[in-house]
Formats: C-alpha cells, sequence, structure tokens
C-alpha cells in the first residue's frame, strides 16, 4: 500500500512522543519523559490470528486497489481494522511491527495498540527503549493532506492529558503533512498519485483512488 504504512501508521502512533518531550523542552525534562512513557522491553500486545474470510477479503481489496491503480481508474475499498492488520503485516517495512500490532476501527474512530522497538528513531535515549500503548484517533486524507485528531493517546500504562493532546493536534498534522510530502519526494513512490482521498466510516477504512 505504497508509503501508507510508514508514513501514516507509524509515525502517528510514536509522533507524540517527540512533542511530549522535545516539545516542552529540556534535556532533563526529555529524559524523565521519554523514560517515563517508553519502557525497556516490549508487551504482549494480544492478537488473535485473522480468520481465513478476513484473509480473503484484505487480499481481494487490495488486488482491486491494484487493478484499479493499474487501469488508471477510481474504484473504492473498504478494509476493517483486521484486514488493514493483514495488509500491513506484509510490509516489508513493517518488520519490526509484525506480531506487535492490533489494528481496531469503530464509530470512525482506529485505535492502534502496539509495542515498537525505538531503536530505528535518532533521538537521544532511546536505544534499548519500546514504545507500548496505544493511541485512539479519527483520520482522513483529501487534496494530498492527512488530517488528524487524536482522541487519546496511553504509553506505559499512562494516559496523557487532554489539555496536552488538545494543544498538539494541529502541530502534529503540519508536521506529519510536511515528513509525509518528503517522504513522497525522497522515494518517489506513486502510490498517492491515485490516491483520491481517504478516511474512516464506522468500523472501516474507506480509500478511493482517482486517476492519474
Amino acid at each position: 500500500m505504497g508509503c501508507f504504512a510508514m508514513g501514516c501508521l507509524t509515525v502517528l502512533v510514536l509522533g507524540f512522543l517527540l512533542v511530549a518531550g522535545v516539545g516542552i523542552g529540556g534535556w532533563w525534562f526529555y529524559k524523565k519523559t521519554f523514560n517515563n512513557l517508553t519502557s525497556a522491553g516490549p508487551s504482549d500486545v494480544r492478537i488473535e490470528a485473522p480468520s481465513p474470510e478476513v484473509v480473503q477479503k484484505a487480499e481481494s481489496s487490495k488486488a482491486r486497489l491494484d487493478q484499479a491503480i493499474a487501469r488508471n481508474e477510481e474504484t473504492t475499498i473498504e478494509l476493517t481494522g483486521p484486514e488493514l492488520a493483514v495488509l500491513l503485516s506484509r510490509d516489508a517495512d513493517l518488520d519490526f511491527l509484525r506480531d506487535r500490532t492490533r489494528i481496531d476501527i469503530s464509530n470512525s474512530i482506529m485505535t492502534v495498540t502496539l509495542s515498537a522497538p525505538l531503536d530505528v528513531l535518532s533521538w537521544p535515549g532511546m536505544k534499548g527503549r519500546w514504545f507500548n500503548g496505544t493511541v485512539r484517533f479519527s483520520m482522513s486524507y483529501a487534496n494530498g493532506e492527512f488530517e488528524i485528531d487524536i482522541q487519546s493517546a496511553e504509553a506505559n500504562d499512562r494516559e496523557l492529558p487532554d489539555i496536552m493532546l488538545s494543544g498538539f493536534n494541529n502541530t502534529f498534522t503540519e508536521a506529519m503533512n510536511e515528513a509525509f510530502q518528503d517522504a513522497r519526494r525522497r522515494d518517489r513512490d506513486e502510490f498517492w498519485n491515485h490516491v483520491k482521498s481517504m478516511k474512516l466510516e464506522g468500523d472501516k477504512l474507506v480509500l478511493t483512488t482517482k486517476p492519474d
């Protein structure tokens, strides 16, 4: 699914950690905050193996998506949380998250629970640390930009206060879109040239393609 996984899911879940530490300021506070919000090891994320029906539906939706892009046509696919998880689990860039991520979609809100190693980040003090937590958010994509609204976030069994999240969403959405566009230019990923819109509706992620 192109750079969707790395450009959206992982950045979204891990990104608020940067604001929680660096955005508030100070090395001491940064270190204290990240020690509080991260762990020295992974947690056990309970993930049920997808049923054959879920796998079949995910593969069918992916085939329709690939066909529409190849033919330069418009089509719409719908993915439940488990179906989306099936597709993301096959992304080579997300090997470090395989069997460590659970995705649920309900009432147009996506809930991502994961246990992710932070060694891949270049921030100080991340070596050997893990993010173990849950983020709930609404999301849409149109006209080349994401709109993100984080409803709640929990890291290392600590709930982030609403006052932090309320002041964080606009800044994060802007920063994420900048990083997303940089990644598109760097990787020359053609996938997003064919995406008209993407949004959460009910218990599904709805993605619509467009002619290039």
